[in-house]
């Protein structure tokens, strides 16, 4: 049997960095870490948070997020060139959950004229 895991894990660091959208059976699972350059690592990490590899475990794709803890935003872009692209609307939805005062956007932050 697995641990009882946080749904949201993506520190507390304002940045821009990668994160996974991952399943663990019927939850779905956001982590991101500045201090990691790559998707494989992050799941790894979350891997091993779970206790070691498990069946029902599955990353579902990746991307990048600008988070702002001061001003309470966070933009989701890009996708992962090793597992794809997360969806970015379904992660939208599990971040709300741990941030419902946060503004979350999705596309990429330089762009004004994307919906």
């Amino acid at each position: 049997m697995s641990k009882l895991l946080p749904l949201v894990n993506i520190g507390s660091k304002s940045g821009r960095f990668k994160y996974i959208l991952a399943q663990l059976g019927q939850k779905y699972l956001i982590r991101g870490d500045s201090t990691l350059d790559y998707h494989e690592k992050i799941f790894k990490k979350l891997q091993d948070e779970a206790g070691g590899p498990l069946n029902d475990l599955y990353i579902l794709g990746g991307g990048k997020m600008q988070v702002d803890f001061e001003k309470k935003k966070i933009n989701l872009f890009d996708q992962s060139e090793a597992y794809g692209p997360a969806d970015h609307r379904r992660s939208k939805t599990v971040l709300q959950e741990k941030y419902p005062d946060f503004t979350i956007s999705l596309g990429a932050p330089d762009s004004t004229t994307k919906n």
